[in-house]
């Protein structure tokens, strides 16, 4: 059976630095789990405290209610798959597997069986006689996934497994992982810096930034409603705009400095008139030629980047720099003046400062 996660007011501390403080979130029965974040945000030092690696100096990590806290490596029953695939070589494809059983000292007939059905499962079974030299870096990496979840883990980790592969690789791993885990059902704890492998893979994503989980949620929601400016950002990409939010007897109105006003029905109630920041995507503007005066963001074309149905249309207002997406795939000139509309429905505002969405709840 799957079991849940709870890390409770957890805290991390290397010599003088505290590199998570408090922090808590629960992670449910048969998830695949993503902490996201870039380099030194804590994620692997959650996952190493979560595996036992790391110690913790105050809160508690309970695995199927159970504390697990001074629960030696060896007896919290979790299987880990590393960046660097950590297979032995000089063992072959199916001593590499067999090798946590035999650790376990399991019957010889139920190892094998086990150590083939496992080979089966994540298509190397072909391979079983190979030494790792013999085989690709995909193929290496099947193999520290079979020995990983061959031993029937309570939970499976896995820290930058696919970072050491190109990127064509990463997309077909990436998918034999998600479909591996969700056909054993398994709780997975998965970390990653890229952003768009998370959002392929995960039920669940918390993105993590200084220690501290910035947004929990699903893909789609994250990308779509992100929390913050941070998250905004770091989740695909987003053009940041500075605006003046002013409310109206039955909506609120986005003021640009360029005199171009949208009004937005999305947003919490009980604003003031007060200094935003607004994140649009760039699927989030259509694109205008000619446009009145109010009706349209000004901006200039600086760049365009012919995509077969659409273009990447890089532009600038001031100083600032943009980035959108003509649907239509025109063609546009250099320096030429365009407008964009943004998508009221579809964009995000934020505080001046970016820490908080203002985006109801439900929108």
């Amino acid at each position: 059976m799957p079991v849940a996660i709870e890390i409770d007011q957890v805290k991390k501390i290397f010599g003088h630095d505290t590199i998570i403080d408090c922090l808590s979130v629960d992670i449910k029965a048969g998830e695949f789990f993503t902490l996201l974040g870039p380099s030194g945000c804590g994620k692997t030092t959650l996952l190493r405290m979560i595996m036992g690696f790391n110690s913790i100096e105050a809160g508690e990590i309970r695995v199927d209610g159970n504390r697990i806290n001074e629960t030696p490596v060896n007896q919290r029953n979790m299987g880990l798959v590393f960046q660097n695939y950590a297979v032995f070589p000089h063992m072959s494809v199916e001593e590499n597997v067999a090798f946590g059983l035999k650790m376990r000292k399991m019957e010889a007939s139920e190892r094998q069986a086990r150590v083939d059905d496992i080979l089966k499962l994540v298509k190397i079974d072909h391979l079983r006689k190979r030494m790792p030299n013999q085989l690709s870096g995909g193929q290496q990496q099947r193999v520290a996934l079979a020995r990983a979840i061959v031993i029937h883990p309570r939970v499976l980790l896995m820290d930058e497994p696919l970072s050491n592969l190109d990127a064509k690789l990463r997309v077909d791993m990436r998918n034999v992982i998600k479909d591996i885990q969700a056909s054993i059902g398994i709780t997975t704890v998965y970390v990653t810096h890229d952003q768009e492998e998370a959002l392929a893979i995960s039920d669940r994503i918390a993105v993590m930034n200084h220690g501290v989980i910035q947004q929990l949620a699903t893909p789609r929601h994250l990308y779509q409603r992100p929390a913050n400016s941070f998250v905004a950002t770091f989740i695909g990409q987003s053009n940041l705009i500075e605006a003046r939010l002013r409310p109206t007897v039955s909506a609120y109105v986005l003021s640009f400095d360029d005199g171009y006003q949208l009004e937005i029905n999305t947003l919490e109630s009980g604003l003031t008139d007060q200094s935003v920041l607004v994140a649009v995507r760039p699927e989030e503007a259509d694109v205008l030629v000619n446009y009145q005066p109010g009706e349209a963001y000004g901006v200039q074309l600086k760049k365009q980047v012919f995509l077969g149905m659409t273009s990447d249309c890089f532009v600038l207002h001031g100083e600032n720099e943009l980035v959108v997406v003509d649907a239509e795939g025109r063609e546009f000139q250099r320096e030429q003046s365009l407008g964009l509309q943004f998508k009221a429905s579809k964009i995000n505002v934020f505080t001046a400062d970016g820490s908080r969405s203002l985006i109801r709840k439900e929108a």
